[in-house]
């Protein structure tokens, strides 16, 4: 088993914040900045997940990790979702809910679409387990060129061909919620591997590189992640997403490794280690309280503007007492 490691923790931290962060915020950020930070800020998480798997000096086998993941990230979606719901039925009984929307919760928790951000803990499993099958396999690259085909082909069916379909009816939106779970997982085990190939070739040069070179590692490979949003010198169907989903996981894993024992840094470690909290109650919980506090309250018509970023703030400020409740008296919740 591998221990944590700080600076993997640290940018799972910056990314469940920068989750948040863009859940929030509302016409403040520009739009390509808001776009840069929406590549990286998921697919962190999946490659982060292919390289501490590249470092671990023991493979885990498809079943063994499965029932692992079940436990660490299935558990808390069945807890996660069940609360979530019970939340829906209180705002349908104060009248700030349709019921259908209650309805359309219950679906996306038994298709594993998941409610808000619930959908990514079984896609996270389902790319790491793709990836499991692939690398246990004896002919792993064989394997590995189906899935990506089998992954290609579906990205462009769902984006080109079912995407214009889905808003036809009411039954293809039914239909859309579980084909998401299933593209998405698809979309992730790629970034789980590409984070375990690099990590096996350079994991364990990472600590002991000079603090120096990793800080240039990072700009030029965040200038470059940037440049691809902002100004793209070129298009290239998976490529360019490729390249932005991971440039600035690996930029950031140099920046927190270059100043391990700063403050900055452990904040964000903090928000690693408890990611999984703060994933499954900012967006369905403390945001719907929040959102509601500035229109039933505040009498604000829309939220919007730099009034958001001190409601993110909030929402942070606010999670630190759940981390202290899912870590203690309510950690089965989150499969401990």
């Amino acid at each position: 088993m591998t221990k944590r490691l700080d600076y993997i923790d640290a940018t799972k931290g910056i990314a469940i914040l920068c989750i948040t962060f863009l859940h929030f915020e509302k016409g403040v950020i520009p739009a390509w900045l808001n776009t840069w930070i929406g590549m990286f800020m998921i697919s962190t998480f999946y490659f982060t997940s292919g390289w501490v798997s590249g470092i671990n000096d023991r493979a885990v086998k498809p079943n063994e990790l499965l029932k692992k993941r079940i436990k660490q990230l299935g558990i808390p979606y069945l807890w996660f979702s069940l609360l979530v719901i019970l939340f829906d039925v209180l705002w349908v009984l104060f009248g700030l809910m349709d019921s259908g929307i209650l309805l359309r919760d219950i679906y996306k928790t038994i298709v594993l679409r998941g409610i808000g951000t619930l959908w990514f803990l079984p896609v996270l499993i389902i790319g790491e387990y793709i990836f499991a099958v692939v690398r246990s396999n004896k002919r792993k690259w064989l394997i590995a060129a189906i899935f990506m085909a089998i992954t290609l082909a579906a990205n462009y069916t769902y984006n080109n061909l079912w995407l214009p379909m889905r808003e036809l009816s009411e039954l293809n939106k039914l239909i859309d919620a579980p084909m998401q779970t299933i593209v998405r997982g698809l979309y992730a085990w790629p970034i789980v591997a590409l984070g375990y190939i690099i990590a096996k070739r350079w994991g364990h040069s990472i600590p002991k590189a000079n603090k120096v070179m990793l800080f240039t590692i990072a700009v030029v490979l965040l200038g470059i992640s940037i440049i691809l949003v902002a100004a793209p010198p070129f298009s290239i169907y998976y490529i360019n997403g490729l390249l932005c989903n991971t440039l600035p996981a690996i930029a950031f894993m140099c920046i927190f490794t270059a100043f391990s024992k700063s403050i900055i840094t452990r904040f964000f470690t903090f928000w690693g280690v408890n990611s999984l909290i703060l994933m499954c109650t900012h967006f369905s919980i403390t945001m719907e309280i929040l959102m509601a506090f500035d229109k039933y309250v505040l009498h604000h018509p829309v939220f919007e503007g730099p009034v958001t970023i001190l409601y993110f703030a909030v929402c942070i400020l606010l999670t630190y007492p759940l981390v202290n409740l899912f870590n203690g008296k309510l950690k089965f919740m989150i499969g401990k």
